[in-house]
């Protein structure tokens, strides 16, 4: 097992990188995926090489910690979450203008809880009463496990330089 170069340094000047696992045993692809079997799958060494999507630090005693993930998919309970499935069902809400899912880490670095950064629609107030109409929404179209368990209201969300909204910002804001 590898970290995959560009590698970032922490605090504690460890290098946090992707794992990718190296080996004879490694799969061939994704079974008539083509586009998806050459952004994971790569020929290292003459061995056939797969980029997790995980984050880790290989310690000097090779023990391998977990630090999350590359993309925004996310495990709560037991189950695996695309945070942007979750964003497309809460954007879908009548009551919320704009909205995107965060997840909230606790000490060892795991998915403690799932929020949401919520813009409601105008004339919609923040609190409780919203909170209840979007959690009745969400019961009706998504399962239970992808339900935000908190709700944030923002009279608006950050935005990146490219007008997207600061997902990363918001994620650091949560895990401060």
């Amino acid at each position: 097992m590898t970290l995959v170069p560009g590698t970032v340094r922490t605090e504690d000047d460890q290098q946090v990188g992707e794992l990718e696992i190296i080996g004879l045993s490694v799969s061939k692809g994704y079974l008539n995926r083509p586009e998806k079997t050459a952004a994971a799958f790569t020929e290292e060494h003459g061995m056939r090489g797969y980029r997790t999507g995980d984050l880790g630090i290989i310690a000097e005693d090779g023990l391998i910690f977990y630090r999350g993930r590359t993309d925004f998919q996310i495990k709560l309970n037991g189950y695996r979450i695309e945070l942007e499935e979750v964003d497309h069902y809460l954007n879908q809400a009548p009551m919320i203008h704009q909205a995107v899912a965060v997840p909230k880490y606790n000490a060892e670095h795991k998915v403690q809880q799932m929020l949401a950064y919520v813009v409601p629609e105008q004339g919609e107030e923040g609190g409780l009463a919203l909170t209840k109409k979007i959690r009745a929404h969400l019961q009706q179209v998504m399962m239970p496990y992808m339900i935000p368990q908190r709700f944030i209201y923002k009279a608006a969300l950050p935005l990146t330089p490219n007008g997207k909204v600061a997902v990363k910002a918001l994620i650091s804001e949560v895990n401060a």
